[in-house]
């Protein structure tokens, strides 16, 4: 297996990856936070107004902040899992590109994009032979 030590590979995508995630997650937190006060202040007595200002208020603002942080963390790690195989292939395209021999793409056991990587290990060796020939 092998390890990848940096944690933005294409910084670019990862965080446009993460944000996309981040702006779900505050949508729907805001949804259900607006909801459920919603629901609770007008479908409640004025006497559980108290209650939802100090008790359900902040509970649903303390969810939201962890969701916020859960989402951002696990936008960087499934970012990671798919801008490591791109920049991979990149390389490996690049390389082909400037004359070099062809390298096999070896992925990680968790990173996607596993059938398009076997699928251009596969082009890369079919033309690999025909390079050789014709230089």
């Amino acid at each position: 297996m092998i390890k990848r030590t940096i944690l933005w590979v294409q910084p670019g995508f990862q965080k446009r990856m993460i944000l996309f995630w981040t702006l779900q997650a505050l949508v729907v937190t805001f949804l259900t936070y607006a909801i459920t006060i919603g629901w609770t202040v007008y479908s409640t007595n004025p006497t559980l107004a108290g209650y939802i200002r100090v008790f359900v208020r902040p509970a649903l603002l303390v969810s939201a902040a962890v969701g916020f942080l859960i989402s951002c963390l696990a936008g960087l790690i499934y970012s990671h899992r798919i801008a490591g195989p791109v920049y991979r292939f990149k390389n490996v395209i690049d390389s082909v590109l400037a004359g070099n021999a062809p390298e096999i793409i070896v992925l990680r056991r968790y990173d996607e994009l596993k059938d398009l990587g076997e699928s251009l290990n596969k082009l890369l060796q079919h033309f690999a032979p025909a390079r050789k020939n014709n230089p």
